[in-house]
């Protein structure tokens, strides 16, 4: 499994969505609240329940292309949110942008304070994921001499865990993509995560190829203010 996030291997992926099958799978999508509203506090929110397959649509393709990330939209913060959860011991909560809500005179009106929505995996499960996710970024490279797919996304001095996406848009003939690194540090005890999405680039398509190195941009500023 850890192979499978470090190499990005959809064959993999694959494979364990045919054993978890179409109820399990679709349980997992619930839980992690995929095409579905998070209720951030922001207008225009989009409600993208209609991209995601159900127990009526779903068949052996759909579930095989879903269990890479392909054929349903999500929106960058139901990604990110659901991400979170994996990586801090399993806990969804609600995001939100306000902290806090002022006076004219600069007295506190309202303290918004976070929202636990559930928990989507244990803390076990959460730790092993964020060690996997370290070494898809620190790990060895394998036995053809292939790098671990979010080396670019590295900073130097710190410890940091991420995953590249690489999504083929529809229709396959006309080779878009849509590509995206997720990263967040420290990694045994992540603070913040960034997430960059790259819609159609041109030439090479990868996300380890083109978004880390943005992700990596973005952490050299972002670590050395959080001391």
């Amino acid at each position: 499994l850890e192979g499978t996030l470090m190499f990005s291997c959809n064959d993999a992926l694959m494979q364990i969505g045919a054993k978890e099958g179409y109820s399990s799978f679709l349980k997992y999508q619930q839980i992690f609240n995929i095409g579905l509203k998070t209720n951030i506090d922001l207008p225009g929110e989009t409600n993208n329940a209609s991209t995601v397959f159900t127990e009526d649509t779903i068949g052996p393709t759909e579930l095989a292309t879903s269990s890479f990330g392909q054929g349903y939209n999500m929106t960058m913060i139901q990604v990110a949110s659901a991400f979170c959860s994996v990586i801090n011991d399993g806990y969804y909560y609600k995001p939100h942008v306000v902290k806090k809500i002022l006076d004219a005179n600069g007295g506190t009106v309202e303290n918004i304070n976070p929202v636990l929505i559930r928990q989507t995996v244990s803390a076990k499960t959460s730790a092993l994921i964020r060690q996997y996710l370290y070494h898809t970024m620190y790990g060895e490279a394998d036995s053809n001499g292939n790098n671990p797919t979010g080396k670019k996304a590295r900073v130097a001095g710190y410890a940091m865990g991420g995953k590249t996406g690489t999504a083929e848009k529809v229709p396959r003939s006309a080779r878009k993509y849509l590509v995206s690194f997720i990263g967040f540090a420290p990694a045994d005890n992540p603070q913040v995560i960034a997430l960059i999405t790259i819609d159609e680039p041109e030439g090479i398509y990868y996300g380890g190829t083109i978004a880390a190195p943005v992700i990596a941009d973005l952490f050299r500023n972002i670590l050395p203010i959080l001391g």
